[in-house]
């Protein structure tokens, strides 16, 4: 009998997959379906033990003995607690369990229902990781493929590294034992690597499977690194391959591109078809660019999506992933790009690209000729101007996102709080950065993230060596532009969203004894360009003044120009 909760379903194939072969359940009403489930899957021996600390030992010995993952399934309320003395073993032990534990939706945690407690991560000092899965009535493609990435990263994470517990926790609605039908066969995400570099065998498979493929490499942020410089460079040489970098990947590299918004938003649906990748492959932090996430969710890769790197979870951010390459990027692209290299791949792919990069940047310098005082304006004389030994600093909202547009050519270093992607802290991570590199470190903030961290100004060990500009344009202009707020009316949009500072960055500059010079046309830029990036014996503030509804409109006129 298949049960028609779609996530025990997946749970059970996925997990089947990875090599587990035993599961000890315990008998009960909430994980009835995650019985069925796992008795559905013919390469599964279910052992029935009904006392769960029992059943959890049990199941700790059988993953001892062979080395294998083991399922532990129990129902809800106390007997997850019951599993804890052996999971506690287990994560000491290094012994790989996938405990799953069946749950009342959320909604009835702490209702006075009955066989209710809180349930996820009760187990959290004594697992690798742990997991839940909401309850979904009718599970669509985004809960389907919630489950689907779960149930991977789970059985991933109990045996990378030192091997240990996971829990995986599922919220079941009633009725419980209806039969559903069978699921489509399920994605499951191969994991390689553990070491600095790749195997020979291993990067000649990858070869054999990747030589004859379309393969667009996407970078995100990460620190300077001449070795990978170095090997992408070799990488990018293969017809086959073509690589979007982001400002924040920090690629010194005469390949691919590097004005990724500009680029990958100026594409049309024909060009986005034609262009459409069989393979994707990612390394690096979390990506800026929507442009390139939309892209590559509606475009999906035809053969796959590989993500390399040392990383602690599942990353899946185009819902294609099937490969988790866990070595450091250079070892990895220097080792696979010389094994395809011998297999002499032939393709017109990179040229593809190139051609429509090519259109792209013709068309962005046209728009941006003729276009009048603005944000974009303003900004374009910044990153043009640029000397490439400085070290430069990009506050979230607009600068990061108008640096995808504008930035043509590396500088030393790129650096953004793109993490978790707060403004809070932009102007203090400038200041500290300041003081560790001898060249100059140049802020480029928004008012708004400015005025969240004024107190930086105030670190007593600033250097002179630290510039800023400021984007003085009544808020944050982000709001004026990004669908969920720039529709909103006016005076709602611009008090409780945009929430004009109001900033006399004179003042400021005078208090806290920085230098300031103010520019507020093209002409002032060229001036203030020179005083900026000159000698000084203190830090400098360069206050740009734009008009808000100007800047707006002409990033909006930007991204539909042709």
């Amino acid at each position: 009998m298949i049960t028609d909760k779609s996530s025990c379903n997946i749970l059970a194939e996925v997990l089947s997959a990875h090599g587990v072969r035993d599961a000890v359940v315990s008998p009960g009403s909430r994980n009835a379906p995650l019985i069925l489930a796992f008795d559905s899957r013919k390469e599964i021996k279910l052992t029935v033990v009904a006392d769960e600390r029992s059943a959890a030992f049990i199941a700790l010995g059988m993953a001892q003995a062979s080395r294998r993952p083991v399922a532990l399934v129990c129902t809800s309320g106390s007997a997850l607690l019951n599993h804890a003395p052996a999971v506690a073993e287990a994560y000491y032990q290094g012994v790989p369990l996938i405990v799953v534990s069946a749950d009342r939706p959320e909604q009835w945690i702490d209702q006075d229902d009955s066989q209710t407690i809180r349930q996820f991560e009760a187990l959290s000092n004594f697992v690798k990781r742990s997991y839940d899965i909401p309850d979904c009535i009718m599970p669509d493609d985004e809960h389907l493929w919630f489950a689907n990435r779960i149930a991977n990263d789970a059985c991933i994470t109990a045996i990378a590294g030192k091997p240990g517990p996971v829990h995986i926790n599922v919220q079941l609605h009633a009725p419980l034992t209806r039969p559903g039908t069978q699921l489509p066969v399920q994605r499951i995400v191969e994991s390689v690597g553990g070491e600095d570099i790749i195997s020979r065998e291993e990067a000649k498979r990858l070869a054999e499977e990747a030589f004859d493929k379309r393969i667009l490499v996407v970078a995100g942020f990460m620190p300077p690194d001449s070795r990978l410089s170095k090997a992408m460079t070799a990488f990018a040489s293969l017809p086959n391959v073509f690589i979007l970098h982001e400002t924040l990947a920090n690629l010194h590299i005469n390949a691919g591109c590097t004005a990724v918004d500009t680029v990958v938003g100026s594409l049309d649906t024909n060009e986005k078809e034609l262009l459409r990748p069989d393979i994707v492959i990612t390394f690096g932090g979390a990506l800026v660019s929507r442009f390139v996430k939309q892209y590559l969710r509606e475009y999906p890769p035809r053969n796959g999506h590989w993500a390399v790197g040392h990383g602690n979870t599942v990353v899946d951010c185009f819902k294609s992933l099937t490969l988790r390459v866990d070595t450091s990027a250079s070892g990895f692209f220097r080792r696979l790009g010389g094994a395809l290299r011998s297999m002499n791949p032939e393709s017109d792919y990179r040229d593809r690209w190139a051609f429509a990069a090519r259109g792209a940047m013709d068309s962005h310098d046209r728009y941006l000729a003729d276009i009048p005082w603005s944000d974009i304006k303003a900004l374009q004389i910044v990153f043009d101007r640029l000397p490439s030994g400085i070290n430069l600093q990009l506050s979230n909202g607009t600068p990061v996102r108008y640096a995808q547009l504008l930035q043509k050519k590396p500088p030393h270093a790129v650096f953004c709080n793109r993490g978790v992607s707060g403004i809070d802290g932009c102007t203090s991570t400038a200041a500290g950065a300041s003081t560790a590199y001898r060249g100059l470190t140049l802020l480029i903030s928004g008012d708004l993230s400015f005025s969240y961290d004024i107190s930086a100004l105030a670190f007593r060990e600033l250097p002179s060596s630290l510039r800023i500009i400021v984007m003085n344009n009544s808020g944050g202009a982000i709001f004026r532009f990004v669908g969920t707020t720039a529709s909103l009316p006016h005076d709602t949009r611009e008090r409780y969203f945009c929430a004009n500072p109001k900033l006399d960055l004179q003042k400021i500059a005078d208090a806290f004894g920085f230098g300031h010079m103010t520019a507020e046309n093209t002409n002032d830029m060229e001036k203030a360009m020179k005083w900026l990036l000159g000698d000084s014996d203190r830090p400098l503030i360069l206050e740009i003044r734009t008009s808000p509804e100007d800047s707006a409109e002409a990033l909006n006129r930007y991204f539909k120009r042709k």
